[in-house]
């Protein structure tokens, strides 16, 4: 009974003009629901010993964390962090999964004290969500599959939340650099659901609304984060690059899907490089943390699908 009344509670979603000072909800939230089972069993029990043969059962209502009401206590809201990334040269299937997946992220509120996750709410990535198949990395390789260009979204949030000195609880770098997120390198954050998220807390007393802004005239990604300032400065301190490795010489794959001869390139080169930045915050202007963010690049060979080898059967006459 308890996993069929189990319902957590979703919360409302909003839109923010600073220019105006208005908040628009774009969907309302949702209580939740629980059933108290330690009480549930007592009152079953007795009624097994008497002649009840009804039991009216206690089911707590959970409410929303954040309302619209406090989110208006707090205007006018101020930008506290703005993350930013640039999907120039991108396919049409990877500007597709950017719209899809930075729409997932739009109004949403983070409550005071809450960790939020990025997988959490992206749901899943399927052709059926609205995802189109692009590159994307697996294992040694990039390889088409839906989602391509996921990792832009995921990118950008998480320099929203470098930026607003929020703690970062969980982020992996990809497996090689990639041209998009740079510059600065060292500050991407790579997700494949459902084994790597990128995650970060919301450490203040008060919640953060998210707003996402596809600028596609620009070719710009932007997640911005609105609420109430606690007063921190952020800055970047470096990055410091060391351990350069060469790429090393292309792989040529077959695919008898291209002519004789024909080859088709599919990733390019890149060197391996270990990169070390460190974020400092600083509040009224004594420098509180300085934490360090590392990350490790493979060196990463240029690939190219090429045809079959030309035959006496494929010769032309």
């Amino acid at each position: 009974l308890a996993d069929q009344i189990a319902r957590p509670p979703r919360e409302a979603r909003f839109d923010y003009d600073s220019s105006a000072n208005t908040l628009t909800t774009l969907s309302p939230g949702q209580n939740g629901y629980a059933l108290d089972v330690q009480t549930a069993t007592r009152l079953v029990a007795n009624a097994c010993l008497s002649s009840e043969r009804q039991v009216e059962l206690p089911v707590a209502v959970i409410p929303p964390r954040v309302t619209r009401a406090d989110l208006e206590k707090l205007l006018p809201l101020a930008l506290i962090s703005e993350g930013e990334s640039s999907f120039q040269g991108s396919t049409a299937g990877r500007l597709q999964n950017i719209r899809v997946a930075s729409a997932r992220f739009h109004g949403l509120v983070v409550p005071p004290g809450a960790t939020f996750s990025f997988l959490e709410h992206l749901g899943l990535v399927t052709v059926a969500n609205g995802y189109s198949e692009a590159w994307i990395i697996y294992g040694d390789r990039t390889v088409l599959g839906p989602g391509g260009g996921v990792c832009q979204v995921s990118t950008t949030c998480f320099r929203a939340a470098f930026w607003g000195g929020y703690p970062i609880v969980e982020r992996s770098p990809h497996s090689y650099r990639v041209s998009w997120y740079e510059p600065p390198v060292g500050l991407d954050a790579a997700v494949f659901s459902p084994v790597v998220d990128m995650k970060f807390r919301n450490d203040t007393t008060t919640p953060i609304l998210i707003l996402t802004y596809m600028d596609e005239v620009n070719a710009k990604l932007y997640f911005r984060f609105y609420g109430q300032p606690v007063g921190r400065k952020v800055t970047l301190d470096g990055p410091v690059t060391d351990n350069p490795v060469k790429a090393g010489d292309p792989v040529y794959d077959e695919d008898p899907a291209l002519a004789p001869g024909e080859r088709v390139q599919v990733e390019n080169a890149h060197d391996g490089l270990d990169v070390t930045l460190y974020r400092v915050i600083e509040k009224s202007g004594q420098e509180t943390i300085r934490e360090k963010i590392f990350s490790r690049y493979e060196p990463w060979p240029a690939r190219y699908r090429v045809g079959p080898a030309k035959t006496a059967n494929n010769a032309q006459p």
